[in-house]
Order: C-alpha cells, then sequence, then structure tokens
C-alpha cells in the first residue's frame, strides 16, 4: 500500500532493514525471514555477506501478503498471491502533473486510481498532493472551456484520490512510531483535501487527528466545533486552513482561550502576531514543522516508506 512519505530526498528508494520493514508492518522480523525461506518473499537487493535490504517493491509484495492473510487465506496461497499481483501489474505512475491531468482527462477511473497509487508508492503522499494532484487540478478547473455535464475531470481526480487517501490511512503501522498526541485541523471547504493529506501523514505517527470544519453551517461556527472538541482534552496541536478575516478571528479566539500552539497554512492565510502561531506556506511544510513540534527525534525520511 502506499506510503505516506512525508519528504523527498535523493534517498528516496533507498534500501530497508528487516527490523526497519518489520516495525512498519507490524509483524517480527523473525516473521519476515521466515516468509523469505518459504515463500520467496524476501530483499530482492540482498547480496552474499551482507546485510539484508528490502526495496520499495518488495515491501509491496509482503504488505499485500499481510492484507491477504488478515481477509482470511492461508498463508502459502496469501504468498503465491501476492508474488502473482506484483509481478503481473507493475504500477507507473506520471513524470509530471501534466501527465496526471491527461490521465484524468481520459476518463478512466480505475485507470486514474491505479496511477495514483503508483505516484505514492514513489513519491510519497505529501509529495504526490503538493507536485502532482494540486498542480492538475488548478489546471483542469480553469480549461477555458469549461467540462462537460456529468463527466468532470477535476471531480474524478479528486475523488480518486481520497480514495487513495483512505487506503493509505488504512495501511498506517499498526504500531504507533511516536507521538500519541491529539490534533486538530480546522479547515474551510477549499482546503478539506489537504487537510486530510496533513492529517494521515500525522496519524502515521500515531497522532489522533481530528478534522474540524471553519464553515459556518447552522449557526455554528470552528470555535463552537472546537469547544466541543476539547471537552476530550486540549490538543497538542492545532493547524488552521483559511484565510481573510473570519480566519484570523477564529486564530486569535483560540489562542487566547486555550493557548495551544497553532500553524497556519497557506500563501494566503492571515498574519496573526502571537509567539503560538506559526504561519507556513505549504502543506509539506506544515507537517515538517508539526513533527518537529511533536516528535522532534523523529527521522522524517522513516514515516510510512515502503
Amino acid at each position: 500500500m502506499p506510503r505516506a512519505i512525508l519528504t523527498q530526498s535523493t534517498q528516496a528508494n533507498r534500501c530497508r532493514t528487516v527490523s526497519s520493514v518489520a516495525d512498519e508492518l507490524g509483524v517480527s522480523a523473525s516473521t519476515l525471514r521466515t516468509w523469505e525461506r518459504r515463500y520467496g518473499l524476501g530483499p530482492t537487493g540482498r547480496q552474499a555477506g551482507a546485510r539484508r535490504r528490502y526495496m520499495p517493491e518488495d515491501v509491496e509484495r509482503l504488505r499485500a501478503m499481510i492484507n491477504h492473510i488478515r481477509a482470511g487465506m492461508p498463508a502459502a496461497q496469501a504468498a503465491r498471491r501476492a508474488l502473482a499481483e506484483t509481478s503481473l501489474h507493475p504500477r507507473v505512475g506520471p513524470a509530471n502533473a501534466a501527465q496526471l491531468r491527461t490521465v484524468a482527462l481520459g476518463d478512466d477511473y480505475p485507470r486514474l486510481e491505479e496511477v495514483l497509487e503508483a505516484t505514492v508508492a514513489s513519491h510519497g503522499l505529501v509529495h504526490t498532493w503538493s507536485r502532482f494532484v494540486e498542480p492538475a487540478l488548478k489546471s483542469l478547473r480553469s480549461a477555458p472551456a469549461g467540462d462537460p455535464v456529468g463527466a468532470a475531470p477535476a471531480l474524478m481526480l479528486i475523488n480518486a484520490f481520497q480514495r487513495v487517501c483512505r487506503g493509505v490511512y488504512h495501511s498506517r503501522p499498526t504500531r504507533a512510531l511516536v507521538g500519541g498526541d491529539r490534533v486538530a485541523l480546522i479547515s474551510d471547504a477549499p482546503h478539506e483535501t489537504a487537510a486530510q493529506v496533513i492529517g494521515i501523514a500525522l496519524a502515521w505517527y500515531g497522532c489522533e487527528v481530528r478534522v474540524l470544519s471553519s464553515e459556518d453551517y447552522d449557526g455554528a461556527t470552528a470555535c463552537d466545533r472546537f469547544r466541543e472538541y476539547v471537552r476530550g482534552g486540549v490538543p497538542a496541536l492545532a493547524v488552521v486552513f483559511g484565510c481573510g478575516a473570519t480566519c484570523a478571528d477564529t486564530i486569535e479566539e483560540l489562542d487566547a482561550r486555550y493557548g495551544v500552539p497553532m500553524i497556519v497554512v497557506g500563501s494566503d492565510s492571515p498574519e496573526v502576531l502571537s509567539p503560538r502561531v506559526q504561519r507556513v506556506r505549504t502543506v509539506s511544510a506544515c507537517v515538517e514543522e508539526a513533527l518537529a513540534l511533536l516528535a522532534p527525534q523523529a527521522d522524517l525520511q522513516l514515516v510510512g516508506r515502503s
């Protein structure tokens, strides 16, 4: 299943140790060694005399096997199925946002979802959003001729991406890497998907994340919802999306009443003068700053890596 890697680096496809893979998948290292010996699900990059190292495709096969076992399949059959699936269905993602836009325009939903899964597997969830999905959406929504009724490529793209996000969330490590901190994401409607991306990335570390709408529905405001939310405890961090005076008022009220550290996201977000409020421009920067606050000892390159 796709990874929730936070930052892109020259080591994005680096090999993994057996202990690192075991921690992510929630199985023991001895189990992985047994599966290698019995079923051939071992590290393909291993050299004689060297420590075993798992490539991303090796972890994909192991994750597929675990999913089949959890569905009730015997281990031997699950291994054969995982090997067959990953060899018969290699996934290739787009090289850039323009190619993703072309796939979205093709009106082939299963193909679009497959391409998005491959992109996340290669680049991680955060960078798939920032470098592929978000710019492709902007391009699709700015089409001068508009969209045909019932076949809006931008809606198809966002729906497919949300399904992939759901898969990433459910494939997060069974053992929390760090944390357990409560995090509140306060978002207006235009930024709901970006908020989900941040929330899933933080959930990979074990944070308990909730998304609260900042829209005024039936007279309830963001502060009203936050007041109900904190009945379960004040969060360790609040992340806020939005712009304009209403957003600024919300940030100032939360800061004054609860004193919770906040990260405000967006190039057009309001500037609020407070030592507890930090302003960042991008989703990627938000995730990095959030983890620097909640888990300063964490390896940002490790999260969800497969």
